[in-house]
Order: structure tokens, then C-alpha cells, then sequence
């Protein structure tokens, strides 16, 4: 007797995972297509990372939609790619604290590796093993159809207890995680906006896992993964909002930028004694202010002045002059003497060339327009 075929499903999540499977495929390609690809490689681990990504939510996708039936020989495919996110996340945030990539971190993906050529024996099974799994997984209740193993599938039981290896695999790389974050903390070399990526993907990394634990404690088989991919989909839809948001992301981690420099700690304590005394003199407000006319003022060069301010405040030069100038801005707004002047007035007076450049950075460092803050300082 022929077995009804089983309609497609194309609802809310699935719409969901399909835009997440495309936008991580779409984040490699923009993280691999950017060169140089300098050390520490970070954009290189996270294009691997959201790869992985890609590829799972991309079979859950198949499976959730029940697509998976005209893809039979992708049953599974992904399984593999379980030991390669503790490595990957690990490695990114290990590149993110400034550490160089060493051959010896290749060794990382080993259990990746060995498991991949493990489960060869059920990706070279015939297509009526692969459907017959998807079956078991997805509708253990319907009837599986007659097929004949090439090899033995799973000789050594390894792929019936994957859900606690993998637990178990994470379980050490977030241990190896906090351990790094610990040592990061002592620290004062790294960018703050690393600082931000490092927490954010261990939030991540931690939220996955224990999700992960809930949802094969509550779902029997592989029915709750959707919700996984879900999450997951919602992480490279988060990281690209970070990097709209800025670009920071590509350009090099400062331990490595500074890692020549001839600078030492006590000559950085230095230039950031004269940094405070060119700040009495109200630098900041001149609309010509630039790293290059301060390096010259402070008897320094605009690299070390750079360095100096990237290492010891965590802040770009750019950074820096911002937060002065709103810092001037908000003193005048907050002054009744000053209730007079308009915002293109106050622009000016901080060095902004511009109204639109002036309440861009504004809202950007405070949240409120020029307008508002005013408003709400002389209440």
C-alpha cells in the first residue's frame, strides 16, 4: 500500500528560519569577502561561526517544513557541525581578547572532525535509511518504508547519546569561555567595543546551551528543534544590527595593532597628563580639531597619541573629541543664560560644522535630541 505523502508547512517559524538561513549565509559572505584578513582573524572565526549557524537552521528548516522529503540526501547533514560551535565561539572570542590564531588551535576542531568522518556511515546511506530517520525524528508515528542498510550506522553507539556529547562538548568550551573573559578583566589594552562583542557572544554561547537542555528535556526526538533555530536565527538578525550599527567590528583589535609599538606605560601616563591639560584649553571646539593638530600640540606623534587613547580610555580619537563636545554641549543647553541660542548656535559653538552633525552625535551620547535635553535641563 502507498504511503500518503505529507503536505509541506510553511507557517510563522518556518517564514522565520528562512530569513535566518539566508542572513547567515549572506554574514559569511560579507565577513569573507572583507581583506585584508589580518590576525587575529576574527572575522574570519565569526564567517564560521554564523556558517555553522546557517547550515543547522538550515536543515531544522527543512525538517520543520517538511521540504526535507525532496532533499533526502541533507538528512542529518549538519549533525557534525554540533562539535565545531564550542571551538568556533571559544576561537572568536579568544581572537576578540587580541590573541593571535596559532596552528595548535586547529586541534580544537578534532572531535569535529572525527565525528564527521563517523557519521559518514549515515551519510552514505541510501535515501530509504535517510527518509526512515527524518520519519523516526519528526513523525515517529508514521509508518517507515522497507530499506537496506549499506553499512553499519552507528557501530559504536556514539551517534544514540549526540545530545549529551554535545552538551558535554559545550559544556567545556563555556568553562574555557569564562576562564578567558576572568583573564580579559585584568586587562586594560582592549578596546571597549571588543569588551562588548566578548560579552555579548558568551551571553549568547550560555542562553544556546541552556536552551538547548530545556528543549531535549521537554521535546521528544528532534520536534522542539524549530524553536532552537529560532533563537539561533535571532542571534545572526542581532549581529547584524551590531554591525549596521557600526563598523568597528572590521578593523584590528588594538593588542594587535599596538603589538610593535616602542610606546611604554609610563610614557602613555604621560601624554594622557598633557591630554588633560589640552582639555582646559578647549581644543575640542574647534570645528579643525583632528588626531594630527593634537599629536602636534602635545610633542607626540598621532599614532602614539591614538594608541595612547585606544589603550588607556578605549577609545578611538573620533570617540574621544565626540564625548568632549557633547560634554560642552550639554553644559550650555542646561544653562538658563544660555536659553537663547539655537541648536545651529550651540553646533557651532562645540565645533560642529553642522545642525544635523551636532543632533546626530547628540541623540547618539545621550539618547535625546538637543531639543529635549534642553528641555528637560531647565525644568
Amino acid at each position: 500500500m502507498a504511503i500518503p505523502p505529507i503536505p509541506v508547512r510553511f507557517d510563522l517559524y518556518a517564514a522565520v528560519l528562512l530569513a535566518g538561513l539566508v542572513q547567515g549565509y549572506f554574514l559569511t559572505l560579507l565577513f569573507l569577502g572583507k581583506r585584508p584578513h589580518r590576525q587575529p582573524y576574527h572575522h574570519l572565526l565569526l564567517a564560521g561561526l554564523t556558517f555553522t549557524f546557517a547550515c543547522i537552521v538550515l536543515e531544522i528548516f527543512l525538517c520543520y517544513s517538511r521540504l526535507m522529503f525532496q532533499a533526502l540526501e541533507l538528512v542529518d547533514f549538519s549533525e557534525p557541525l554540533n562539535f565545531a560551535i564550542g571551538p568556533l565561539t571559544y576561537l572568536l572570542l579568544r581572537s576578540l581578547s587580541g590573541k593571535i590564531w596559532q596552528p595548535r588551535q586547529w586541534l580544537h576542531f578534532l572531535p569535529f572532525v572525527l565525528y564527521l568522518l563517523y557519521h559518514s556511515l549515515f551519510l552514505l546511506q541510501p535515501e530509504g535509511v535517510k527518509r526512515n530517520a527524518y520519519l523516526g525524528a519528526y513523525f515517529p508515528d508514521a509508518p517507515q518504508v522497507a530499506a537496506q542498510h549499506l553499512l553499519p550506522v552507528d557501530p559504536f553507539g556514539i551517534s544514540a547519546h549526540v545530545n549529551l556529547l554535545t552538551l558535554l562538548h559545550v559544556a567545556l568550551y563555556i568553562g574555557l569561555a569564562f576562564r578567558l573573559i576572568k583573564e580579559m578583566q585584568r586587562v586594560q589594552g582592549l578596546n571597549s567595543y571588543f569588551r562588548g562583542w566578548l560579552k555579548l557572544l558568551l551571553f549568547f554561547f550560555v542562553a544556546s546551551v541552556a536552551l538547548l537542555f530545556l528543549l531535549k528535556a521537554y521535546y521528544q526526538n528532534d520536534l522542539g528543534d524549530h524553536l532552537m533555530a529560532t533563537f539561533l536565527t535571532l542571534q545572526l538578525f542581532f549581529v547584524s544590527y551590531r554591525l549596521l550599527k557600526s563598523s568597528d567590528f572590521f578593523q584590528p583589535v588594538v593588542q594587535v595593532k599596538y603589538e610593535k609599538s616602542a610606546l611604554s606605560e609610563e610614557a602613555k601616563q604621560d601624554l594622557l597628563q598633557k591630554l588633560k591639560a589640552a582639555e582646559e584649553s578647549r581644543f575640542y571646539v574647534q570645528p579643525s580639531a583632528s588626531l594630527p593638530a593634537l599629536a602636534k600640540q602635545l610633542n607626540t606623534s598621532p599614532h602614539y597619541l591614538s594608541q595612547s587613547l585606544n589603550e588607556c580610555l578605549g577609545k578611538s580619537f573620533f570617540e574621544y573629541l565626540a564625548e568632549l563636545r557633547i560634554q560642552e554641549a550639554k553644559a550650555i543647553l542646561s544653562d538658563p543664560h544660555a536659553s537663547h541660542l539655537k541648536i545651529e548656535e550651540v553646533a557651532e559653538l562645540t565645533g560642529y560644522l553642522s545642525k544635523s552633525a551636532f543632533s546626530a552625535a547628540f541623540k547618539k551620547h545621550t539618547g535625546q535630541t538637543p531639543g529635549q535635553y534642553r528641555k528637560m535641563a531647565t525644568v
